[in-house]
């Protein structure tokens, strides 16, 4: 994997770090609002502190992943087809359940969100996916 692409996946991932720190803080909140033990108006922020760091994300990983992935290997276009679509409408629900007033659909718009980054992890930023090599050996022993 070259240089640039390296720095670009380990930011990526860094993101994925802090966007799951920020639902880890989102989450206590809520726990401690349901408890009666916080001032409302600290679940609001935390979340939209995700919100911000989210859309951020967004546009760096579409920014860097999209020349990438069209060109990465014979499955480029078919992968990048599928983060597109993926991405549209997996983004437009976690912001709408970002919006949510509950505790409860909180909770579950952070889970959507922890299983969308375990599969971005997965499909679109493992270091199998982006290297620089087109075929990949594999030794055994």
């Amino acid at each position: 994997m070259s240089r640039p692409l390296s720095r670009a996946l380990a930011e990526l991932l860094a993101q994925h770090e802090v966007l799951r720190e920020i639902m880890t803080s989102c989450e206590r909140l809520a726990s401690e609002l349901e408890e009666g033990c916080l001032e409302p108006s600290l679940l609001p922020r935390e979340v939209a502190r995700l919100r911000v760091a989210f859309d951020s994300h967004n546009r760096y990983e579409e920014q860097f992943l999209r020349p990438v992935l069209a060109d990465i290997d014979a499955f480029g276009e078919v992968r990048l087809d599928h983060m597109v679509s993926d991405h549209v409408e997996e983004h437009r629900l976690v912001r709408a359940g970002l919006d949510a007033s509950e505790a409860g659909e909180l909770r579950l718009t952070l889970d959507r969100l922890r299983d969308h980054l375990t599969a971005e992890e997965r499909y679109f930023l493992s270091s199998k996916v982006l290297r620089e090599d087109l075929v990949s050996v594999e030794s055994s022993g």
